[in-house]
């Protein structure tokens, strides 16, 4: 139960910070928390970032709530952890509540009680007073003039005693559980809830075309998980970029809005709004778009050129248009994928179509105008950056490069479609793969076991009663054999062509 109090913030008079150990009893208050953090096997990045400092004779510990967590929901966290248990009107906890509000914020300190007996007409009844000055105050903070989130602030002369480190630690807990609150408390949407919007910005997408995945998608720490990194084979450099800006970002932003915060005169968010994936056809740019929406948690929406491209004016880019503010109203954001971004975001010169120039100017308009704290990403793939307007490609935060596969990773992926084989038959197999991408090993492993089938129908390979015949080394290393020979075929066809296209033709409209 919330003792409440209105009144006029005063300013505490505090003494002039003359003790010398404060500073080491911040740092020592620290080490504790996170200590107790890891005993409780919470990783770094699961809880929001906090600070430990000093103010006047007080040490404090300050975190940002995080937009997904209510604060009624850690004001009752709070009162059950700390409050005076009292067995009054069914039971419960009590603590003193005093509040400020303001057309510019509002505010809650939550501070202990002491209860004493009173005799005479109070006989039998609890009174409350305040606890000693020295008790821990619990500060919960609010702008309603800037976009920060709201503040909770733990303010205490002296350290933490077991109970209120407990309570501390259980708030951000807490308050990082966004995940997996989500995914347990799945209900009906109501009419005129948030997610009513999103399933009838989701229908619209769908409509225009849009093809969306990753809507009932498992987070990435369930164990039925289906799509993760490891369906994708080798390519651990990419992968790791990929956790460090995107993935990461997005699923423990204040981590990152905390060093911005810190490093930056202005605070701007680093948190990246759009990346190219660059690389030859065949490299898993896709499908680690689709790995990447499945661990954050959120729709991918691939859009396919043809939804866009219109013969009538001003319709492509209205399209366009509206694709980037259907993904704005969905609650948890999205990821927009455009594939062969270089089809509609060539470089501006005399031989561009204008509806291809329209177009770009609305890509290039998105981009710059999401803002950082909403979950919206867009991720462009494309095989020929060469091709790109220079303004699109300043706008990209990262860029990720997907070349052909070494000799490591070609042995990696082919182990994923031929785990048969033996270490050195597929090192083997590796070698003769060279300038192949992952798609083509995929393909080439393919055709050996349709082969390999064909065979067996026909009579034509020996079988085992006791265990499945499989396609041998020979089998794979013929069908990789004639892949590269299809492959050289094309590229040489390509070569002979006068004025090769280093450069796509603009597109007739």
């Amino acid at each position: 139960m919330l003792k409440l109090v209105t009144a006029k913030p005063s300013l505490p008079a505090e003494p002039p910070a003359s003790h010398a150990n404060l500073e080491e009893t911040a740092k020592k208050e620290r080490q504790r928390i996170e200590q107790f953090l890891k005993d409780k096997g919470m990783k770094y990045g699961s809880y929001p970032r906090f600070t430990v400092a000093v103010k006047g004779q007080k040490v404090t510990i300050k975190f940002q709530i995080p937009s997904s967590c209510e604060v009624a929901q850690l004001i009752a966290n709070l009162v059950s952890h700390l409050g005076l248990k009292v067995e009054e009107r069914g039971g419960g906890s009590d603590v003193l509540l005093r509040a400020w509000n303001s057309s510019v914020a509002w505010q809650l300190t939550l501070n202990s009680l002491e209860k004493r007996k009173e005799t005479g007409v109070n006989e039998g009844h609890s009174v409350y007073s305040n606890g000693d000055e020295g008790d821990l105050c619990i500060l919960i903070f609010h702008s309603l003039i800037s976009s920060d989130k709201a503040e909770i602030e733990f303010i205490k002369q002296g350290s933490l005693n077991p109970k209120e480190l407990d309570a501390l630690v259980s708030v951000l807990e807490l308050a990082g559980a966004r995940f997996a609150r989500s995914s347990t408390l799945v209900k009906k949407p109501r009419e005129g809830s948030p997610r009513m919007p999103a399933q009838k910005s989701i229908a619209s997408l769908e409509a225009m075309g849009v093809r969306i995945y990753g809507l009932d998608a498992p987070h990435q720490n369930n164990s039925y998980c289906e799509i993760s990194w490891d369906n994708i084979a080798g390519y651990e450099q990419q992968k790791r970029e990929i956790e460090d800006t995107i993935l990461l970002a997005l699923n423990s932003p204040q981590v990152y809005d905390d060093i911005a915060r810190g490093t930056r005169r202005k605070f701007e968010s680093n948190r990246p709004r759009a990346v190219l994936f660059e690389g030859p056809p065949g490299t898993g740019k896709t499908s680690c778009a689709r790995v990447i929406a499945n661990q954050v948690g959120v729709p991918l929406l691939y859009v396919p050129l043809e939804i866009v491209m219109s013969k009538y004016y001003g319709e492509s880019e209205r399209l366009l248009g509206q694709v980037f503010s259907l993904a704005d109203q969905l609650p948890d954001g999205a990821i927009i994928f455009l594939d062969e971004v270089d089809s509609f975001a060539t470089a501006r010169d005399g031989e561009i179509h204008e509806t291809t120039r329209r177009i770009l100017s609305v890509l290039l308009r998105q981009i710059d105008g999401f803002e950082q704290d909403k979950k919206v990403v867009v991720i462009a793939a494309t095989n020929r950056k060469q091709d790109l307007d220079p303004a699109l490609i300043s706008r990209f935060d990262s860029m990720i490069v997907f070349g052909l596969p070494d000799e490591q990773n070609r042995l990696e992926i082919a182990a994923q479609y031929a785990k048969h084989l033996t270490e050195s038959e597929l090192a083997e197999l590796a070698r003769v793969t060279d300038e192949m991408s992952g798609r083509d090993i995929r393909d080439a492993c393919q055709q050996a076991e349709r082969s390999w089938a064909s065979k067996i129908i026909r009579g034509e390979a020996t079988t085992d009663k006791e265990q499945p015949s499989l396609p041998p080394l020979d089998e794979y290393m013929k069908s990789a054999m004639n892949r590269s020979k299809a492959l050289l075929g094309v590229a040489e066809q390509i070569n002979q062509i006068p004025n090769s296209p280093m450069k796509k033709p603009p597109l007739d409209m």
